[in-house]
């Protein structure tokens, strides 16, 4: 079984300075943001689920976008940004450094 090892930072804004929490993922199988946020507590929107038919689990990717694949057909349906992300349909595949979207779409 192999096991592999990404970082995922995440980004965040706290009375005007920014905080960087980072996130050590080691797995045997891929996992997606959500599933990573999900397992370390960390609060994030996701009225579906995470089955992808909501749009309020997004992020932006802010370090590692060039390793991602486009964006899926189901995120095109909600006209997101080239960098933005729905975290229940991305895949951690390198380390990235990523913001949560709290405002809605």
């Amino acid at each position: 079984m192999t096991v592999s090892r990404k970082t995922l930072t995440l980004v965040e804004t706290f009375f005007q300075e920014e905080v960087k929490l980072e996130i050590d993922v080691k797995t045997s199988t891929p996992m997606t943001l959500l599933e990573v946020f999900n397992a370390n507590k960390i609060s994030i929107n996701q009225s579906c689920g995470g089955n992808g038919t909501c749009g309020t689990c997004r992020v932006e990717i802010l370090r590692g976008l060039e390793s991602l694949p486009g964006q899926t057909e189901v995120e095109k349906e909600f006209n997101l940004l080239v960098n933005q992300r729905q975290s229940c349909q991305t895949e951690l595949n390198s380390d990235l450094t990523v913001k949560i979207l709290f405002e809605p779409i």
